[in-house]
């Protein structure tokens, strides 16, 4: 007998038996069934972290960004990382150069959390550190045994953690950055959550990511401009732009931007408190993150706008 037909016979036994036991039953069958979907995600889960893994030993210490790039890792990221500062000062409107307040002055009074980080995060390039510096990976533990990580980040406190759930308390940073990695995760709504809760009042998200129609179980959620901005609906967008840089090379175009948590919103859910889970919605799409009501002095300047479903650009009021 073939192992498909083994495995549709123990299937329908299964089911002949469970249906024969006392409907008290039914409940530990469907306990059982959630558990197995759960074992399922944690195994996809760490299959994608073992390639992620495995990419960045290659890149950093199998010579694969001098084959790719034609110069070492850290030369290539350090550059790279540093021009994404230097952008964020472009939108801030702040100096580039040497001049005092530039964005080196700007980023050594502020606290910031990098949500997947990798190892070299764009908060190791400002060259006079932070007020307190913090990136969040899964991967932390696996860079920091291995090795993977520059000089640069010896002054970057890493969190091994997932995204969806990170261990720092409500209010605590001035900036969070995500780059790369919100098509990654398993729930990226969660993840945007934990961005407004990490958030001060006023608090900053500097954030980019491919826009693809291709997933694959290291992308498992594609990003279009309107998923992005029914994800950060409960933002004010501060400034934004298509580019034709992109980290994927079946992705169309970049989204890079710019939002602000309003100044005036409500008091985030504290870490150790339960918080609402993600559910799947119909045909498996992700609900939107919660919507939080912004006040009008808090509307952006006129510009142009991430559109979300209903029409109503980042940011606006529900009311």
């Amino acid at each position: 007998m073939s192992k498909a037909r083994q495995s549709g016979v123990r299937a329908y036994v299964k089911n002949l038996f469970m249906r024969a036991m006392r409907p008290g039953v039914a409940p530990l069958h469907a306990r059982l069934d959630r558990l197995e979907a759960e074992l399922g995600l944690a195994r996809q889960r760490a299959a994608k972290d073992r390639g992620e893994l495995d990419y960045w030993r290659w890149l950093i210490k199998r010579g694969g960004s001098e084959k790719q790039h034609g110069e070492p890792f850290a030369v290539v990221f350090g550059r790279w990382q540093r021009h994404r500062l230097l952008k964020l000062a472009e939108y801030l409107g702040i100096p580039q150069d040497n001049r005092p307040g530039n964005i080196d002055d700007w980023c050594k009074a502020r606290s910031v959390v990098e949500i997947g980080a990798g190892p070299y995060p764009a908060v190791a390039a400002a060259k006079k550190g932070w007020k307190r510096c913090v990136a969040v990976d899964p991967l932390a533990r696996g860079y920091v045994e291995e090795g993977l990580l520059p000089p640069a980040c010896d002054s970057v406190t890493y969190i091994e953690a997932q995204g969806e759930d990170i261990p720092l308390p409500s209010n605590f940073a001035d900036l969070v950055v995500c780059e790369n990695c919100l098509d990654h995760v398993s729930d990226p709504a969660a993840v945007v959550r934990e961005m407004f809760r990490l958030l001060k009042p006023g608090g900053l998200v500097w954030f980019f990511v491919d826009l693809s129609d291709h997933s694959d179980y290291m992308h498992p959620h594609p990003m279009t401009e309107e998923r992005v901005g029914e994800l950060f609906q409960g933002f004010v967008l501060v400034g934004r732009e298509l580019t034709p840089h992109k980290a994927h090379p079946k992705a169309h175009s970049g989204l890079r931007a710019l939002l602000r948590k309003p100044a005036h919103a409500p008091e985030p859910v504290v870490h150790s408190a339960p918080r609402p889970t993600t559910r799947t919605g119909v045909n498996g799409a992700l609900p939107p993150a919660p919507r939080f009501a912004i006040d009008d002095e808090e509307a952006p300047p006129p510009q142009p706008e991430i559109k979300v479903n209903s029409g109503r650009p980042v940011g606006a009021s529900s009311n």
